[in-house]
This record gives structure tokens, sequence and C-alpha cells, in this order.
């Protein structure tokens, strides 16, 4: 399980799951309830399996020099990838709404990789042994949510 560690967070695929089918069902709300939540459940499931593996590279990458290159990889050519594969899965099992899905999909990895690194980089929702506990995440996230912000402020 040690070595699994090194490639997979449970945290990042649990987490982006979650916040991942549930936008992408109301992106198609105008579709049938079957096909909004088949996209929903298939959004949940690839992306749970995807986020693992990613949040795992940003894990990874935290701390990596330059930082520019790391930025680049996590927030530019894993969203490529991933969507790319995204794309091919819905359009092999074609559930609806998937183009307003995926659009939606797109821009939250856009924002959801360069949140996931920073807060990464401040000891959050790591996987290993130095992470807290997955609720401990959540208690700490306001303190670090708001320390961001005021050095976003001060650039």
């Amino acid at each position: 399980m040690r070595g699994m560690r090194r490639f997979w967070n449970w945290k990042t695929a649990l987490n982006s799951g979650l916040y991942r089918g549930i936008p992408f069902a109301a992106a198609s709300w105008q579709k049938e309830a079957s096909e909004m939540a088949a996209g929903a459940v298939m959004q949940f499931l690839l992306f749970a399996a995807l986020a693992g593996a990613t949040g795992a590279l940003a894990e990874r990458l935290r701390f990596h020099q330059p930082r520019w290159r790391a930025a680049l990889v996590l927030m530019a050519c894993v969203p490529v990838a991933v969507h790319l594969l995204e794309w091919m899965v819905h359009e092999t099992l074609n559930p609806g709404g998937r183009r307003a899905g995926i659009l939606v999909s797109w821009l939250q990895s856009a924002l959801s990789m360069g949140t996931q690194w920073l807060m990464m980089r401040r000891g959050l929702f790591l996987a290993g042994e130095r992470g807290h506990p997955y609720w401990r995440d959540f208690l700490l996230l306001p303190g670090v949510v708001l320390e961001i912000w005021r050095r976003l402020r001060e650039r």
C-alpha cells in the first residue's frame, strides 16, 4: 500500500468525483433524468479514477523547481490529456449532455489543478505520511484559502 500512495491520492479522487459529477448533471439539466444521471455517474467514476492519479502527480510536484514547469505540467498538460480521455469515454458511452458538461469540466480543471497544487504546497489533501486526516484538511482549509487570498492581493 505504501508504494501505491506514490501513484494514487484517494482524497483528490473522492473530492474530484463529487465536484465533477454534480456540475456535469447541472449542465445537462434539459435532458431526460436518466441521461442526466448517466452522465453524472459516468463523470463521477471517470474523475474519481483520473483524479487519484493526477492528485498523486500534484502531490509529487508540489515543491518542484522551477515552479513554472510544475505549473505548466499541472495546469496545461494534465488537463489536455485528461479531457481528451474524458471526451473519448463520453463519445464511446454516449451519455446525454456531454458537450455542455465537458465544457464545464474543462473550466473546472483549469482552476482545480492550480488550486490543488497550492493547497498541497501548504500540506492539505496529501495522502501520504505527511498528510492530515481527511476531516482535518477541511478544518484547515479556510485558513489556507485566506492565506492564499492575502498573498494574491499583495502582488
